[in-house]
C-alpha cells in the first residue's frame, strides 16, 4: 500500500506547472476557468452557467474530500506565477479496491499546449506511486472528444459506454468509462511515454 496519510496537504511540480491547494482566495479564478469558452460544455456539474456561490461550493467540497480522505482536487497554477487556471485530481477514492476517479477542468485560453496532459501525468503518478492503487478511472460525457483523447493519450482504455446514464440539460445521456491500471501504467513509464 502506498504512504501518504493525508496529513499535509501534498504539492506537485511538473516542468511548467505547480499543483498546490484551492482555498477561498481562488474564487474568482475558478469561476473565471468554468465561464471561459467551451470549458462546461461537457460538465455535468452545471445545468446552466455557473454561479460564484455555486464555485464556493466546489471550494468547500474539496475540501472536504481531503478531510475524508476520498480525494485530492489540486489548484493547477503555470509558474512562476500563483493564479489558478484550472483544476486537476481525484475523488471516490477507494482504499479497498484501490481505486479513485480523476477530473480536471483548464480555462481555455490555455488549451493545446499541453498543460492538462503534464497536469494529469503528474497525478496519475500521484495515485499509483503514492496510494499504491490498481486502477484509476475516469468518466466522460459522449461527445466530450478532447477529454477522451487526452486520456487515451495518457493511455488510459475506453472500457465501455454507459448508456443514458445521466439526466442532464434536459435529457438523459451516456457516459464513456475509461480506465488505467497500475501494471500499464509502469509500462508506460518504462517505455518514456509518459513525463
Amino acid at each position: 500500500m502506498g504512504g501518504f496519510n493525508f496529513g499535509a496537504f501534498p504539492i506537485l511540480q511538473t516542468a511548467r506547472l505547480r499543483l498546490r491547494r484551492i482555498d477561498k482566495s481562488d474564487l474568482g479564478d475558478w469561476f473565471t476557468v468554468f465561464c471561459s469558452p467551451g470549458v462546461a460544455d461537457f460538465l455535468i456539474d452545471f445545468d446552466s452557467a455557473p454561479s460564484e456561490d455555486y464555485i464556493g461550493s466546489f471550494i468547500n467540497w474539496a475540501d472536504e474530500i481531503y478531510a475524508s480522505q476520498t480525494g485530492i482536487r489540486w489548484a493547477l497554477t503555470l509558474q512562476p506565477a500563483d493564479r489558478l487556471i484550472g483544476t486537476c485530481g481525484f475523488h471516490l477514492y477507494n482504499q479497498r479496491d484501490r481505486r479513485a476517479e480523476i477530473g480536471y477542468e483548464l480555462h481555455s485560453a490555455y488549451w493545446r499546449r499541453g498543460l492538462m496532459s503534464e497536469a494529469t501525468t503528474a497525478v496519475m503518478g500521484f495515485c499509483f506511486d503514492e496510494l499504491a492503487l490498481h486502477r484509476l478511472e475516469a468518466d466522460v460525457v459522449e461527445g466530450n472528444g478532447a477529454s477522451a483523447a487526452l486520456l487515451q493519450k495518457l493511455g488510459f482504455t475506453l472500457e465501455g459506454v454507459w448508456r443514458e446514464r445521466i439526466a442532464w440539460r434536459g435529457g438523459h445521456h451516456s457516459m464513456w468509462q475509461f480506465g488505467l491500471l497500475a501494471g500499464e501504467y509502469r509500462a508506460l513509464i518504462k517505455a518514456g511515454r509518459l513525463f
